[in-house]
């Protein structure tokens, strides 16, 4: 029974990195081609991280530390991300990306709420995996972009 909760939210956690993928196509081509064409050896440290982290267990909520875990790294991510920028960008540029950033956060915040309402008509532990999995992949698109726009200014 372990294994078998362990497999289907590494199942999940996969369809969510793929379907979060297919959503920032819009954003960035790139990102959708190199999520997709990804192997084990390809995936971002955090993600092999997390993932490695739940495959150890069998246990719901050791499954969602290992989501929250992957969270606070995406999070650090954006943080060193933001600094990295502000190196490149005008002060007023840089103006733009913290109001971006706030608004950004207000959505993440407004999202984890709408997590929340959604995840309370279910009954289950594995539901509340499927919270810190939605939770991680907002975090980690928003990451991500950061990552492409830092990626860009560097580019001579």
């Amino acid at each position: 029974m372990q294994k078998l909760v362990t497999g289907i939210f590494i199942v999940l956690l996969s369809t969510m990195v793929i379907s979060g993928s297919t959503a920032s196509e819009t954003v960035k081509p790139s990102l959708t081609k190199n999520s997709q064409e990804s192997t084990s050896e390809d995936l971002d440290p955090i993600d092999k991280a997390e993932r490695d982290c739940i495959s150890k267990t069998g246990n719901t909520n050791e499954m969602n530390r290992c989501s929250q875990i992957a969270q606070r790294s995406w999070e650090k991510d954006i943080q060193n991300n933001l600094a990295e920028l502000k190196k490149f960008l005008s002060s007023e540029d840089y103006k733009k990306l913290q109001l971006s950033q706030s608004s950004w956060e207000n959505y993440k915040n407004k999202d984890y709420e709408l997590i929340n309402s959604v995840i309370s008509y279910k009954q289950g532990t594995m539901y509340l995996n499927f919270r810190e999995g939605w939770r991680t992949e907002i975090v980690k698109q928003r990451a991500l972009i950061l990552r492409e726009y830092l990626n860009t200014l560097k580019e001579e």
